[in-house]
């Protein structure tokens, strides 16, 4: 199927609609994400088809209608099960890719807006609207010259795997997401928040050791749970995980919002309004982790950025550890090189 994006009868998102929380401030600021880890940056057009089509697959990519001078850029991070990238175009442009195949992607726009066509759906994916591309689908897409986009590439393999897991049984037919994905509600809204920590720790990470923490597996169980497909049915009882959904937003939000307090699986239900089993089932069901492996992960992150700005004089590990409830100082630095690559003590002298 070839472009048919961008025709008439579109219309053109609010300019409201083009900013989202953290990301657009820090778009507006000049920061990037995944900064360093820049594969290209560029105005010229074959280079910039042929480097994006090496990460993902071969595709058309032209200037749309009067659009400018290109200005092209590619960050991205591949790990074995999941790649995170960056990519930002500077011009209107149409894409036209070959069939996926080997990998599922989810594109959440950072500014701007995409019209995004797969298979037999159509999109407008704006910051509120992410798109899941399912490799099966034939797809093409008009980005918009401001349209700015976190892009996860998921594995085929991985992802089915994961699927066949769950249900105990062979897929008889590939695996087909839904193409929008509202990320403005749960679980898609619980699904994106840990996207977005897994690339802040991409930031931070100074060696490629957050396989190690389980983020891969968290993100792609997370997202069979999330967005809606032609398994989904077998996933369980839908009525009933309206309960878990609502339970993991408000206990999530607790502590994103509060990781210093001494929280418990049972005061999070509480103020949930659920059992402590229905919250545990909650978030393996929409995180793929339990609530304490949530908030470890939080907590964890919070005690990174803590150390890298202090001074080894006026703040130690050990106060660290114990703001954050991290345990003792030894089992700390031993899941902190886990995750970071280098013992606290290490992050605190640079």
């Amino acid at each position: 199927m070839r472009e048919r994006a961008g025709g008439s009868g579109h219309g053109r998102p609010s300019r409201g609609s083009a900013q989202f929380g953290d990301e657009a401030r820090q778009r507006a600021a000049g920061a990037r994400p995944l900064e360093q880890f820049e594969l290209f940056h560029t105005g010229d057009l074959d280079d910039a088809r042929d480097t994006v089509g090496r990460v993902f697959v071969p595709h058309r990519l032209d200037l749309a209608g009067k659009a400018g001078h290109l200005d092209a850029r590619m960050h991205t991070r591949r790990f074995p099960k999941v790649a995170a990238n960056y990519v930002s175009y500077g011009a209107e442009v149409l894409i036209d890719p070959e069939d996926l195949g080997s990998f599922f992607v989810v594109q959440v726009p950072l500014t701007g807006f995409s019209h995004v066509r797969s298979g037999r759906e159509a999109v407008l994916s704006t910051p509120q609207l992410a798109s899941v591309v399912s490799p099966t689908e034939p797809l093409s897409m008009r980005w918009s010259a401001d349209c700015t986009k976190l892009i996860l590439r998921l594995e085929r393999s991985a992802v089915e795997d994961e699927l066949t897991d769950i249900l105990e049984a062979p897929l008889p037919e590939p695996l087909r997401f839904a193409l929008g994905m509202d990320v403005t509600k749960n679980p898609a809204r619980s699904w994106l928040s840990m996207f977005r920590l897994f690339v802040d720790e991409i930031d931070d990470a100074d060696e490629d050791l957050l396989v190690v923490s389980g983020y891969e597996d968290v993100l792609i169980r997370g997202l069979l749970y999330a967005q809606p497909h032609n398994y989904t049915h077998r996933l369980g009882d839908t009525s009933r995980s309206k309960v878990p959904s609502r339970a993991i937003a408000i206990a999530r939000d607790i502590i994103e919002n509060h990781p210093e307090w001494d929280h418990t699986v049972t005061s999070l239900a509480r103020e949930a309004g659920v059992s402590p089993r229905a919250l545990q089932k909650g978030f393996a069901r929409y995180l793929g982790v339990g609530p304490k492996e949530y908030m470890t992960a939080v907590r964890m992150q919070r005690a990174h950025s803590e150390l890298r700005s202090k001074h080894r004089d006026t703040i130690t590990v050990r106060q660290v550890a114990g703001r954050w409830h991290l345990g003792h100082t030894g089992r700390f630095a031993t899941e902190y090189r886990k995750r970071f690559g280098e013992l606290p003590s290490e992050t605190l002298a640079k």
